[in-house]
């Protein structure tokens, strides 16, 4: 339980950091409008950036969980894996706009996600190391 507490907390944490870059980006006249290829133009709305933020921290939560029953270093293994997915979901940015300043507003929501989960689950394992 105490797992799961530290995840949902790094996804709101992360969640509220990325909706206030979606509306200072809003505010400065950043175009908040992608195509991913085949796909028509939409405009990336705040439920968007929340849902899409807090769901796959929460997935690496419960990720995480099952490495900690099956792994002697989950740690180790869950930074290189959100490594591994961050490097690979710098992607989609670059395929969906040519705006500098669309992709440069994507690409820090994922940084700001993936240092929201390594944080909160190494935090995790501080506090469980002292118990």
């Amino acid at each position: 339980m105490l797992l799961l507490r530290y995840g949902v907390v790094a996804a709101v944490l992360a969640a509220i950091v990325n909706a206030v870059l979606w509306a200072i980006a809003r505010a400065v006249g950043i175009s908040l409008r992608v195509q991913p290829p085949g796909q028509p133009e939409t405009e990336i709305g705040l439920p968007q950036v929340v849902i899409l933020t807090i769901a796959p921290l929460l997935i690496g939560t419960g990720f995480y969980g099952l490495l900690r029953r099956w792994s002697r270093r989950p740690f180790l293994i869950f930074f290189i894996v959100a490594l591994l997915v961050f490097a690979i979901l710098l992607v989609p940015p670059f395929a969906a706009t040519e705006r500098p300043g669309t992709r440069f507003l994507l690409i820090l929501m994922h940084v700001v996600a993936t240092l929201a989960i390594l944080a909160g689950l190494y935090q995790f394992e501080r506090r469980r190391a002292r118990l």
